[in-house]
């Protein structure tokens, strides 16, 4: 793996490089972006180009230590993540013991964690110890998705190293270099959002779109029964609600632009042909009215609100707004 293999983030390999270059490294960096955008991936790689001894700027991914930093067996590589759903204290602890050491096999002790929005109180104050005093051969790589979620005390003390969403060029040349298919690679891309997402993610999320649409669809046919029954198995979980109501805007979106710019693209382009049907059954303004009542619903559901009668009061409604035949 090289610089060149990371895509879409141009400045923040512009940065780790220069650092390398001119030999100033930070005693720690901040590597803060969306999730799914390389973050883990660009810290391996600094860490082998820290580490390897045959190309100092770069990594060769053929000597012993590249082999072992890739093995995730070199002793002075230390990656570490959540918990269960927290960095704890004792993980902190284990960091600063092996800080506590020389290095056995380079200048450095590299230290990549992972997740750092998730630390608990007690962790990040011993964090912020080992960040006041680093020892000279400390290099650590904080990685985090929600750089808002870290107490400022933390985050001064680290260079930051800003991620972007990945385009959907980008996201497709991942995907197919992973040897997946150019029309699951396009899918994958309409449902990643800026960043990468796995299988298991991407089909939960065609799980969900697939009861909006089956949802959307039986609105319109006029069953009034089946909607209400639907909508009551669907409200079990916040989460749940949110991802149908997104799903559901999106669908309505794309039922807008079948009718005003049918040449455009859709969200969901590979729904087209199940979607053309269903304009002839609805117009225009009781589909953007229809957007507009879920992202209100939206903020209820944030207001900690009951998610089942929410979701139930806008299916009521949106079988109100596009149930009736058109005119």
């Amino acid at each position: 793996m090289a610089w060149h293999d990371i895509l879409g983030q141009a400045n923040a390999l512009r940065l780790l490089r220069n650092a390398l270059d001119h030999a100033r490294l930070a005693h720690a960096y901040l590597l803060a972006g969306p999730p799914g955008v390389g973050k883990h991936l660009t810290a391996r790689q600094f860490a082998k180009a820290v580490s390897c001894p045959v190309q100092p700027t770069d990594a060769c991914d053929t000597c012993t230590t590249c082999k072992k930093i890739d093995a995730d067996n070199h002793p002075d590589i230390l990656d570490i993540g959540p918990d269960g759903n927290a960095i704890r204290i004792e993980q902190i602890r284990t960091i600063q013991q092996r800080l506590s050491y020389r290095p056995y096999e380079q200048d450095h002790i590299v230290i990549i964690l992972d997740g750092c929005e998730r630390l608990t109180p007690p962790a990040t104050n011993a964090l912020l110890k080992t960040l006041e005093e680093p020892p000279g051969h400390a290099l650590l790589l904080l990685l985090t998705s929600h750089k808002t979620a870290l107490p400022l005390t933390i985050t001064s003390r680290c260079q930051l190293v800003p991620f972007r969403a990945l385009t959907p060029a980008h996201l497709r040349t991942i995907l197919e270099r992973r040897g997946i298919e150019r029309e699951e690679a396009t899918i994958s891309v309409m449902m990643a959002q800026g960043g990468m997402t796995t299988s298991e993610q991407i089909t939960a999320a065609l799980e969900v779109r697939g009861q909006a649409h089956t949802l959307l669809a039986e609105v319109l046919h006029h069953n009034a029964q089946a909607v209400f029954l639907r909508a009551r198995q669907l409200a079990g979980k916040r989460d749940q609600c949110e991802a149908l109501l997104d799903w559901l805007i999106l669908l309505c979106r794309d039922l807008v632009m079948l009718q005003v710019a049918p040449s455009r693209p859709l969200y969901n382009h590979d729904l087209r042909s199940d979607l053309e049907p269903l304009t002839r059954q609805v117009s225009v303004d009781p589909l953007l009215e229809t957007c507009t009542l879920a992202e209100q619903l939206r903020q209820y559901l944030s207001m900690n609100l009951n998610p089942q009668l929410v979701f139930e009061r806008f299916v009521m409604r949106v079988e109100q707004l596009v149930g009736q035949p058109q005119r």
